[in-house]
């Protein structure tokens, strides 16, 4: 799937296809939100929540790597070297 066929999807699509394909690279959160970051095919998404109410309140999708940048030092990448 690309990224111009996943951003027209509705919501409940986007939310569909996160889960069955999606790959959890980083999470963050601020004082109310919490956020995931994922990859699918080759775009990223970030989801949105609330906690307490378990509520998800935004499903962004992006191709900019420009937006990982909150998230750059959260990624694990050990994996990367156990196979050395």
């Amino acid at each position: 799937m690309t990224f111009n066929q996943f951003k027209y999807l509705s919501e409940d699509d986007q939310e569909s296809i996160l889960w069955r394909k999606g790959v959890e690279l980083a999470r963050k959160a601020d004082n109310y939100f919490h956020y995931i970051l994922f990859q699918v095919d080759g775009f990223y998404m970030e989801l949105q929540y609330i906690v307490p109410q378990k509520t998800i309140t935004r499903i962004a999708c992006f191709e900019d790597t420009e937006f990982l940048e909150p998230y750059l030092e959260k990624i694990n990448i050990d994996f990367l070297y156990r196979h050395r």
